[in-house]
């Protein structure tokens, strides 16, 4: 998450953020997508205000995040509720950059296989 913009979104006292591959079956806590044995995912491990939680998120959605982050000024979100900052990011910044709404929504779309070899 960038610490560079002004979110009103709580900062963790601890995180930390992985890429592994599924052995067992999980659920991306954006999209509710299921991540199958053999996907890459990110996870996060964090505490905020002392409670610790993790969330699993998705190649697709991650690279939804990746995309509109890369193209856009500011993009503060939150776990839990990253789709739908990203895409309220997307649509505020659409008139200054071209493309970038169907970029994100190409990422989100495109099949697993595709994003595997990437």
């Amino acid at each position: 998450m960038a610490y560079d913009c002004f979110c009103d979104y709580e900062h963790p006292d601890v995180y930390t953020k992985t890429k592994p591959t599924a052995r067992l079956a999980h659920k991306c806590n954006e999209c509710g997508r299921a991540i199958n044995p053999g996907d890459q995912y990110e996870k996060v491990f964090g505490v905020w205000d002392g409670r610790a939680d993790t969330f699993k998120t998705c190649a697709r959605c991650v690279a939804m995040r990746e995309w509109v982050n890369a193209h856009a000024p500011s993009l503060c979100w939150a776990h839990g509720n990253m789709r739908e900052d990203v895409v309220e990011t997307a649509r505020s910044y659409a008139h200054e950059a071209p493309g970038l709404l169907f970029g994100m929504w190409r990422r989100y779309a495109t099949p697993r296989s595709r994003l595997e070899s990437a």
